[in-house]
């Protein structure tokens, strides 16, 4: 993927956009699906996409940011980022502090 592509989604009545810059090849550069909500994003939603399974879809985009609502995600609130996984190609998880990518996470198997 080369260029960056932004896609609006609404889930719960509630307008988000994600976004997902170009990577490159050799892996020098990594970014994360960032959800952001439409209102006011005062903190953003990361989620990692290499995991071997992850598919960019929207289904995907919607599980996660019901998984983050339910698990204390606040776009409206300051300082509630949020950086979420995926296991076995079903699964997401929050990533532990500090942890930015799944595969830095030596206590989790993906």
């Amino acid at each position: 993927m080369s260029r960056g592509i932004k896609r609006n989604i609404s889930v719960l009545n509630e307008d988000y956009f994600w976004v997902l810059d170009g990577n490159s090849i050799n892996g020098k550069k990594e970014n994360h699906i960032r959800i952001h909500s439409k209102k006011l994003t005062k903190s953003i939603l990361y989620l990692d996409p290499y995991n071997w399974h992850f598919e960019i879809k929207p289904k995907t985009i919607e599980k996660a940011i019901l998984f983050a609502i339910e698990h204390g995600w606040s776009p409206e609130e300051k300082g509630k980022e949020m950086y979420l996984s995926m296991k076995n190609g079903e699964e997401l998880y929050q990533l532990p502090e500090g942890i930015r990518f799944a595969y830095l996470d030596k206590n989790n198997i993906i």
